[in-house]
């Protein structure tokens, strides 16, 4: 199964998840009688899981299991994680998170922990990319530790309860451990990628701060997930040094990034180049956010203004990771990225983001305004990103012989 088919897999599910992004909108727009709670588990799970781990997953295959990828075991585990993503995709907006959605989940865990398996077992050319790997086998042990949620969902429920805190707590510790942990790990490794498969050696005692700085984030920073329910100011006080972390560390990796400008400015295209500003751009922003959620005041906000957190997520999925995915992909010539494409796609999702805040800005200062109308806007918006989707996914610009 090679990289290249497998990230294809996962720019299909990007253009499914699209697709229920757009439903959800219609839903509220249009007073249609679906269950809104129902689409949004199969648009999160599948965003996640079917879009992001998938394509992350083809990146670090496609580096460090090269010669690995045809193994029959292989393609077993790959098609037995594809089709349990599937079976999240139509069985949670037909019965929400019951047996068969929640057997789905559980068949992809398992998935996971036969790629771990087989990824420690299998993988090669760690010597030659070492800050890459790095942040690779602690974003896969990130990713093992945010799988723990849901087997813990249960006991969780039957202790205490859905409406308990700890049911919460243990909701945002598996977002947390994705994003903040797999995700944005990989996204530090798979960039280091791009320096030394050039044959840049990177200065290892940067390397490792950079590393112990986000570590200290992401266990620090899941605490800010807990403040909504007033824990204690030592909590914020851990939260701060949390997202304070995060800050540093982005700033540690633009001193990185600016050493090698002008290199990287002559390795990649014009249009990467402007892209992954943006992304280092939005990067900054995140921590920033990550800092002012340690706030009581504006974690209290956040909590009660659902606004707040769904924009923070999007900015996080669509403005970081997706078109660093994509742009990566460019890069190594698993696609043929469009900048028209890439336009349409990124400014449906300002457009969109924008919308979302100015509603929770709206709400926050209690300013009223017409919620019909406002649902109907972003509706339309939204067509604008699933059209950019649309183009991104269905052009034909796989590299087959090269890959």
């Amino acid at each position: 199964m090679k990289a290249v088919n497998q990230f294809f897999v996962s720019l299909y599910f990007f253009l499914a998840i699209a697709l229920l992004g757009l439903v959800l909108r219609a839903i509220p727009a249009f007073g249609l009688a679906w269950e809104f709670k129902n689409f949004l588990h199969a648009h999160s799970h599948v965003a996640f899981l079917g879009w992001l781990h998938g394509a992350f997953i083809s990146f670090v295959s496609y580096i460090f299991l090269k010669d690995k990828l045809q193994t029959k075991f292989f393609k077993f585990i790959y098609w037995f994680t594809i089709l349990s993503i599937i079976g999240m995709y139509f069985s949670f907006p037909i019965q929400g998170y019951k047996f068969f959605s929640i057997l789905f989940l559980s068949l992809f865990l398992v998935g996971t922990y036969f790629y771990l398996y087989y990824f420690y077992k299998n993988k090669s050319e760690t010597k030659s990319y070492p800050a890459t790997y790095k942040f690779i086998k602690a974003g896969l042990f990130l990713q093992f530790l945010s799988s723990l949620s849901p087997w813990s969902l249960v006991f969780v429920l039957k202790m205490f309860g859905k409406k308990s805190p700890f049911y919460k707590f243990d909701i945002f510790y598996y977002l947390h451990f994705q994003y903040n942990g797999w995700f944005l790990f990989a996204l530090l490794g798979l960039t280091f990628y791009l320096l030394e498969r050039r044959g840049i050696h990177l200065n290892t005692k940067q390397i490792k701060q950079i590393y112990i700085l986000m570590l200290i984030a992401v266990f620090f920073g899941y605490f800010s997930n807990t403040l909504w329910a007033n824990p204690g100011y030592i909590f914020n006080v851990i939260a701060l040094i949390g997202g304070l972390a995060e800050l540093i560390a982005f700033f540690l990796l633009l001193k990185i990034l600016l050493r090698y400008k002008n290199y990287i400015k002559n390795m990649i295209s014009d249009f990467s180049y402007n892209i992954f500003t943006l992304i280092l751009f939005t990067l900054f922003l995140k921590a920033v956010l990550q800092i002012t959620g340690s706030i009581q005041y504006y974690a209290d906000l956040s909590f009660h203004i659902r606004d707040f957190i769904i924009g923070y997520l999007h900015l996080i999925m669509l403005g970081i990771f997706t078109p660093f995915l994509l742009v990566l992909a460019n890069e190594l010539d698993f696609i043929k990225l469009k900048s028209k494409s890439f336009i349409v796609f990124y400014s449906g999702f300002l457009l969109t983001e924008t919308f979302i805040f100015l509603r929770a800005i709206l709400i926050w200062f209690k300013i009223d305004f017409n919620g019909d109308i406002y649902n109907k806007i972003l509706f339309y918006l939204t067509i604008i990103l699933f059209t950019g989707v649309l183009f991104i996914t269905t052009s034909k610009h796989v590299n087959h012989r090269k890959l």
